[in-house]
């Protein structure tokens, strides 16, 4: 976990953090240089030969503003600025594997909203480094979207990032544009639940702040993956090989382990589900989540798979049907399951919560 090889002090900056380089980093000193700018999507920041400090001062981490419902212009915003940041360090120099994409790294300005981002100018620093595709399919999974708007936008996305294996960020800020002035019905149903959260920052800012940068070099992050082509305007069905979190390279550290959970509407019961493979039905040793008192439940209803980080359902042949927010899923296909969305197994309602 990169946030555990960096420490809160309070020098140089008012609220500094700290990351002390292990000894086989190397310094780039161009990159480096790059941190005393203060107009710039990355963090400031002072160093020696042996550390970093970071100004964020004012600033809080994104991970605490993922709960906040956003609207289509304020996801499409928060995409937009990750993939501005990669394009600012190409116009510096700066390798994208310098700049940290990680929600406890990624910092949001109290005041403004905007995103600045940890910018580490080393090489070897022992950090675990994550691409622009592999970030914004994580943010999509975990973000809570406004359910008064028609959510086909993030099909959408979803979409062009399986086009896109070697994701350009100038290309992708291009499209995210495009994205951003289709208009659409709204959505009647009541896709998430809107719990009020305080002291939530405003993200519309960063619509508003964000300079479109344009890089002609195509950065490539993952290798070539032979996947069919959907047309670039087509809503695809969200299935098994469409979205994943790749895991980390490797794990250095031993941090407890967090797993999402639904909660039944009919009594408020919380279903943690812990394992890769959960299965939802009425057989007891089978199933790891029996409905029993449900008699409109097949006997193995549903299954929730998890693959690379992120958890999808698929309805098991069921007779009565499993649905995502009232649409009937078809049967034998997986699809992914967003924070806050609606299960229902027939006629018993859940809602799902990523952890």
């Amino acid at each position: 976990m990169n946030i555990d090889k960096f420490e809160m002090d309070n020098v140089p900056f008012e609220k500094t953090l700290t990351l002390r380089l292990p000894s086989t980093a190397m310094m780039d000193e161009e990159a480096a240089q790059a941190l005393s700018e203060w107009n710039s999507p990355l963090i400031y920041a002072e160093y020696d030969k042996h550390h970093v400090y970071y100004d964020i001062t004012g600033r809080v981490p994104l991970r605490s503003q993922l709960n906040k419902v956003m609207t289509k212009r304020e996801a499409i915003a928060l995409f937009a600025a990750v993939a501005d940041a990669l394009l600012y360090g190409m116009e510096k120099n700066i390798s994208p594997k310098f700049i940290l994409l990680d929600s406890d790294l990624v910092y949001v300005s109290e005041e403004t909203g905007s995103l600045r981002f940890i910018c580490v100018p080393a090489v070897n620093p022992g950090l675990q480094i994550k691409p622009l595709r592999s970030y914004i399919r994580e943010l999509i999974v975990n973000m809570q979207y406004d359910s008064s708007e028609n959510l086909e936008y993030i099909g959408k996305i979803i979409n062009y990032l399986n086009q896109n294996k070697k994701l350009n960020p100038a290309d992708f800020i291009d499209y995210l544009d495009r994205l951003e002035q289709e208009e659409g019905p709204v959505a009647s149903a009541d896709v998430f639940p809107k719990t009020p959260e305080p002291d939530m920052i405003p993200l519309e800012s960063l619509a508003a702040e964000r300079p479109v940068r344009k890089q002609e070099e195509e950065i490539s992050f993952m290798a070539p993956e032979d996947e069919p082509k959907k047309a670039a305007d087509e809503v695809p069905e969200i299935r098994l090989d469409d979205v994943s979190v790749p895991a980390p390279e490797k794990e250095t550290y031993d941090a407890p382990q967090s797993f999402p959970y639904m909660i039944r509407k009919k009594n408020g019961e919380k279903i943690v589900i812990n394992k890769d493979e959960f299965k939802i039905g009425k057989i007891p040793g089978m199933a790891d989540y029996l409905l029993t008192d449900n008699p409109a439940v097949s006997r193995m209803h549903a299954i929730i798979h998890k693959i690379d980080g992120a958890y999808y359902i698929c309805d098991n042949y069921s007779t009565n049907s499993t649905f995502l927010n009232g649409e009937p899923l078809e049967a034998g296909k997986n699809y992914i399951l967003l924070n806050g969305v609606r299960i229902n197994f027939a006629n018993d309602e859940f809602t799902y919560y990523a952890d």
